[in-house]
C-alpha cells in the first residue's frame, strides 16, 4: 500500500527544534514508515478534541516509547495527515502509597 503522508506546520516545526537528537527524529521517520505499510494496524485509536472532532490515531517512537504522533488517516485518499507530536506524561504514582509518605513498606 502506497500512502501519501502530510506533516502539519507544527511537526515540520517539533522536528526542527529536535533536530539535535538525530537518535529521537530518525525513530521518528523510521516508525512512521513502518505504521505506513499498514495504519489501522500498527497504530492505536484515540481522541482528542483539541485537535479534531474526528478519531485520530498515534504511533510511539523514541528510545522508550515515550514520544507519540498524532495523526489522522484517510484510507479512501490514502492519506495520513501527522497533526502533532508530543512526549508522554509519566506515569502517576498511587496516591497516599507507603512510599509516597516516606513510610516502609
Amino acid at each position: 500500500m502506497r500512502i501519501k503522508v502530510e506533516l502539519h506546520p507544527d511537526v515540520q516545526a517539533w522536528l526542527w527544534q529536535h533536530r539535535h537528537d538525530r537518535r529521537l527524529v530518525d525513530s521518528f521517520y523510521r516508525q512512521l514508515r513502518w505504521v505506513c505499510e499498514d495504519p489501522l494496524n500498527r497504530s492505536e485509536p484515540t481522541y482528542d478534541p483539541s485537535l479534531s472532532r474526528y478519531m485520530l490515531r498515534f504511533l510511539g517512537f523514541g528510545e522508550k516509547d515515550d514520544y507519540i504522533a498524532i495523526f489522522q488517516f484517510d484510507p479512501a485518499r490514502d492519506l495520513m495527515r501527522v497533526l502533532e507530536c508530543r512526549r508522554l506524561k509519566p506515569a502517576r504514582r498511587s496516591e497516599g502509597g507507603p512510599s509516597d509518605r516516606g513510610e516502609p513498606p
